[in-house]
């Protein structure tokens, strides 16, 4: 099932199906392999990076659902960021296979796993 929310995730992004596979001319500034490494880095300057990081990409997120431009998520009202952190990295951790992703589509996959809709 988590396989499927990544691919809806990625889909719905404008990239292809499968992580790994996005378009040679795709660029991103992160993917789920150098965050983890930033995250994973002792010094406090990458700690901070990596906290900034997935803080900016949950206010994205948050903002297009705002405007309208995403789903609703069922994440909760408030996010306290070192949790956040701990959370997608906990993910980047489970699932090796995906790190080739970019960084802000995993954050959100992460968050959606953590907190998954109730039907």
């Amino acid at each position: 099932m988590l396989r499927y929310a990544i691919a809806a995730t990625i889909t719905l992004s404008g990239l292809t199906a499968t992580p790994s596979a996005a378009p040679a001319q795709s660029f991103m500034f992160e993917t789920g392999t150098t965050l983890l490494a930033k995250c994973r880095n002792k010094a406090p300057e990458y700690a901070l990076a990596c906290t900034a990081y997935i803080v900016g990409v949950v206010d994205g997120i948050k903002k297009d659902v705002f405007i309208g431009r995403a789903q609703p998520n069922c994440w909760p009202a408030q996010l306290d960021a070192a949790k956040v952190r701990d959370i997608v990295i906990a993910y980047l951790n489970r699932y090796p296979d995906q790190r080739k992703a970019p960084a802000s589509v995993l954050v959100s996959v992460a968050l959606n796993d953590q907190y998954p809709c109730q039907k």
